[in-house]
């Protein structure tokens, strides 16, 4: 018997799913250790081993691949503990860096300030040199300059070097000479270039994002190196593949050298989990994927099967313009801690318990009162069978921080501010919920909810009743949601070249040349990381945008054959039409321009199979474990209360009612009823409903 390993490092737990090749998956969580994650993973894989009946070397000896997250590059930025990084640049263009897009991010925010420099001026050194728009050396690269400043960040001790220089994407010479130069001078040290990490136009994007890569790739490289010496001293002669932010994955080598491609590694899982769960539910391809975890809140939208992409994103600030899963993420988890504001009102989030202290119910010297412990006091947790058993929750300390920090001060007792903090923190996801759905466009009430996370499926209900969301299926194994989507993800790869002219005035030749190129080293890449021709996917697409305005909107393309004057006409209508999508208006017949050329190329990958449950039923009395006292609606109700595990294909449950499995809980208020699908997912729709006709009509699509 072989095995497949999801691993996902998250703020309060990693968790961890184990697949055979029956088709049987485990699940297995501990605690993460944030100052050695390494600590956390090999703790959940010893559980594994030991839920195998073999010992670590032994199991890892039969793992034949292993997908994993990592946070290490996003908590590195989030702490301002990345590596010592030196930035070198065009002479006259020093400060570009630091002074970002010199606007305000919040603008009615009169206190808010931007995150400290990444690279203190400092260590922004300049040299002379100079490429122009065609790709043309204007002025030579001074050599001397460029000793000079390594000089400089030698005797600061620097472990990273970023350089980033004005147009080197059109002409990579002076960005390739300064890493030869750094090889020699300061052997040893990190070397990001821009030409590499992100060849495209925009300084200040260019420059955050090759920063950023200088800043977290040293970490990120230890990490990968101390944990694949690890894995291979207990055994393991496997693939270890690493999670993208694009919902690919690559190798370690590759993460090593694009580091900040792993920014958002751990939720990019998410929506790639939600595409299979949702085809598996009912052949869903509009789908809203939310992950509450015990820190955070995670939302993305599918359209037609494909997660939404943007080069906008963001972490801890600082500008990310490599393509990632577009995930909003707020501080909303189990964890998240309520306070009372200056103003009196009730504050949920973003600040957590994490996983040290976390909660006061744990029991490990936490004194805020969070989520988990509302949801205690409200009777949708059992304090003796959270996370199996294994944490015994205490109820009356977590009564009493409620009562003393939010109780007390608002005049009302500890069920009503248990009952408050229930329904912010529920507002709170709603709200980021729509961000990636009516603020795109689109109806959130003619896509399916998938949902994941620990305290996911405790809020999820709730979630999509103020949204009006009729169906809303919850995996089985939504605890580990993201690992089980690195299991399933391909390896991926995003190229993109600037060509910036007005659309009818390109040069076909020249487009067709540039996306032949990148198609060439798409597919080296991915040949050399082990897949055939006939595995690898090629997807073509553009940025286009109204000629003198801002906002960029990409928009497929047919390049695969060759670009043809047609296929300008059908981008730029295709363009017109999305851009009414988001802006809530187009210009059909204005002047548009051409500005990027991408190319997203995927190697298709072996996927586990997931095992099928045979038909048991309706009747799902076989599962009912008793009942407890849980608010609703305004109440405490008696409640049946199910083991999720017991639960087979066909079962059926109307709600109120209360599903536990070792590491989550569904909660179903009395507006929904549940039917367990062949996979054991729990599909969730409005009570009374029509399942397949309320199926067959979101299948029809989402309506924008």
């Amino acid at each position: 018997m072989t095995f497949r390993v999801g691993i996902d490092v998250g703020g309060t737990f990693t968790d961890l799913l184990v697949t055979d090749g029956a088709g049987r998956s485990s699940i297995y969580k501990t605690l993460t250790t944030p100052s050695d994650p390494a600590v956390g993973v090999f703790d959940a894989l010893s559980r594994a081993a030991a839920g195998n009946n073999l010992s670590l070397k032994d199991f890892l000896g039969k793992v034949d691949s292993i997908v994993h997250g990592t946070t290490i590059t996003t908590n590195a930025v989030l702490t301002g503990e990345g590596a010592r990084t030196g930035f070198i640049t065009t002479k006259g263009f020093r400060d570009v860096l630091n002074m970002r897009r010199g606007l305000k991010e919040r603008m009615y925010d009169s206190k808010y300030s931007p995150p400290p420099s990444l690279v203190p001026r400092r260590l922004i050194q300049v040299v002379e040199e100079r490429i122009d728009v065609e790709g043309r050396e204007i002025t030579p690269l001074n050599e001397d300059d460029v000793s000079e400043a390594l000089r400089k960040f030698k005797e600061a001790n620097v472990e990273a070097v970023a350089v980033s220089f004005l147009w080197s994407f059109f002409n990579p010479s002076h960005e390739e000479r300064v890493r030869e130069i750094c090889e020699k001078e300061l052997p040893g040290v990190y070397v990001s270039l821009s030409c590499e990490i992100l060849p495209q136009i925009r300084l200040y994007e260019r420059n955050s994002t090759t920063a950023l890569n200088a800043y977290v790739g040293p970490p990120l490289a230890r990490y990968l190196r101390s944990l694949r010496e690890g894995l291979r001293e207990q055994g393991f002669g496997g693939t270890l593949l690493i999670m993208q932010s694009n919902g690919g994955v690559m190798s370690p080598e590759l993460a090593a050298r694009f580091a900040s491609n792993t920014l958002l590694s751990g939720p990019a899982g998410g929506p790639v989990a939600g595409l299979f769960y949702g085809n598996s539910a009912g052949g869903f391809d509009d789908i809203v994927t939310i992950d509450m975890g015990g820190t955070s809140f995670d939302a993305a939208l599918i359209r037609e099967g494909r997660p939404a992409i943007t080069i906008e994103g963001s972490v801890g600030g600082y500008r990310l313009a490599s393509p990632n899963l577009d995930i909003h993420t707020i501080g909303a988890g189990g964890g998240s801690i309520a306070s009372i504001d200056a103003g009196g009102l009730l504050r949920v989030g973003p600040k957590s318990a994490g996983a040290e202290p976390g909660p006061v119910c744990y029991g490990r010297g936490g004194t805020e009162p969070t989520v988990t412990d509302a949801d205690l006091l409200l009777g949708y947790l059992d304090a003796d069978f959270f996370w199996g058993g294994q944490l015994r929750l205490d109820a009356e300390a977590a009564g009493q921080a409620i009562k003393e920090k939010i109780a007390d001060k608002l005049g009302m007792d500890v069920v009503a501010a248990a009952n408050g903090i229930y329904q912010v923190i529920n507002n709170n996801m709603a709200e980021a919920l729509q961000v990636v759905s009516v603020q795109q466009g689109y109806d959130p009430r003619e896509f399916a909810l998938v949902v994941a996370g620990g305290a996911g499926p405790i809020h999820a209900s709730m979630i999509a009743r103020e949204l009006g969301m009729q169906l809303v299926i919850t995996p089985r194994e939504s605890s580990v949601f993201c690992a089980a989507g690195m299991l399933i993800s391909d390896l991926r790869h995003d190229y993109v070249r600037t060509y910036t002219i007005d659309v009818d005035k390109v040069d076909l030749p020249r487009v067709n040349r540039l996306y032949a190129e990148m198609t060439r080293e798409a597919k080296d890449t991915l040949q050399a990381e082990g897949i055939p021709l006939d595995r690898i996917k090629l997807s073509f697409s553009a940025d286009l945008r109204y000629i003198m305005q801002f906002n960029e909107v990409e928009v497929s393309t047919t390049a695969s054959g060759g670009m043809s004057a047609g296929d300008i006409t059908a981008m730029v209508d295709a363009f017109n039409k999305r851009h009414d999508a988001l802006y809530g208006y187009s210009m059909p017949g204005a002047p548009v321009e051409l500005i990027n050329l991408r190319v997203s190329a995927v190697g298709v990958t072996d996927k586990p199979n997931f095992e099928r449950l045979p038909f048991a039923g309706e009747d799902a009395s076989a599962a009912l474990k008793g009942k407890r006292r849980a608010f609703f609606d305004g109440k405490f109700i008696d409640t049946p209360v199910y083991d999720g595990l017991k639960m087979g294909y066909g079962n059926h449950v109307v709600g109120p009612a209360i599903i536990e499995q070792p590491t989550t809980t569904i909660v179903v208020t009395p507006d929904y009823e549940v039917r367990c699908d062949e996979f054991g997912s729990y599909v969730m729709y409005s009570r009374g409903a029509n399942l397949e006709e309320l199926a067959a009509r979101l299948r029809k699509g989402g309506r924008r």
